[in-house]
């Protein structure tokens, strides 16, 4: 059997190989830019799973590698459930950029609902809906986050982009179940779902506070989460995921007052690139 072709897909500023034996796609890397980020690519390498261990792999990351510019950081998210991603990224090698322990939630379930009702929002505080605020407040309350959390990870754009880039986050909210504690006349805490579904069918909540230092974060992420928990409930979801980080301020901490869970972890490694 002859060894599959490695051509270049490249388009729309996407890095793009492909590897074609006679008329059939057998294989397929990318590198995309990582939006608001300096210098960062996301990269993926599929192959045929009829067609894996016969090199095409390798074959596919070293034309990759070869095609984004040197000093660009190569970043790939690698589910620990998936032995053939640990292993290719082990075989590359790689540096942990940060690790997600995705827990999972069925909020319809006796113990979900009991630690939702021992999460009480904080005096002085207040829990409701993300459509229960000015959009800009939102949005602001967003941008904040979205800064510290990823200042962590890597070099990211000017504020002032980020910001940009959020306008209109509100169309992308389902406020039907997105919460935000208000304390001050202020977004102290976020536990937001995204309207678009999932490919994998998930339901995914992002829960954590704008600001990295605020104070009693850990019960008030925990309030604005419960709330949201139980509106997924009264929606009969069963199956929704925590994002997040090890390394965040507050939800790990939250995450240990949990009833037992499964999860589903993921980590987001860096790389590492031949030498040119």
């Amino acid at each position: 059997m002859a060894f599959p072709e490695i051509r270049d897909a490249t388009a729309e500023g996407t890095v793009r190989v492909e590897a074609w034996d006679a008329a059939a796609l057998v294989g397929h890397a990318t590198a995309r830019p990582v939006q608001l980020f300096e210098r960062e690519h996301l990269c993926d390498v599929q192959v045929d799973g009829a067609r894996r261990r016969e090199g095409i792999g390798t074959a596919l990351w070293t034309a990759l590698d070869a095609a984004v510019p040197p000093g660009d950081a190569m970043l790939c998210r690698v589910l620990h459930a998936d032995p053939v991603a640990v292993g290719f990224a082990a075989s590359i090698g790689h540096d942990l950029v940060e690790l997600c322990p995705a827990p999972q939630a069925d909020p319809t379930t006796v113990p979900w609902a009991a630690w939702c009702a021992r999460q009480p929002v904080p005096v002085g505080s207040v829990a409701v809906g993300t459509d229960g605020v000015p959009e800009a407040d939102l949005e602001e309350a967003w941008v904040d986050y979205y800064v510290w959390a990823h200042e962590m990870i890597g070099p990211l754009r000017p504020r002032a982009e980020v910001a940009a880039a959020s306008a209109g986050l509100g169309a992308y909210v389902d406020h039907g179940v997105s919460s935000v504690v208000i304390r001050g006349g202020r977004v102290v805490a976020l536990s937001l779902v995204f309207s678009e579904p999932a490919e994998d069918g998930i339901v995914r909540v992002l829960a954590e506070t704008p600001h990295v230092d605020e104070p009693d974060g850990e019960h008030l992420v925990a309030a604005a989460l419960a709330r949201t928990l139980t509106l997924l409930a009264g929606r009969d979801v069963r199956l929704v995921e925590m994002e997040g980080r090890t390394f965040d301020p507050h939800l790990p901490a939250v995450i240990e007052t949990f009833p037992p869970h499964d999860s589903n972890p993921m980590s987001v490694v860096r790389l590492h690139r031949a030498a040119r």
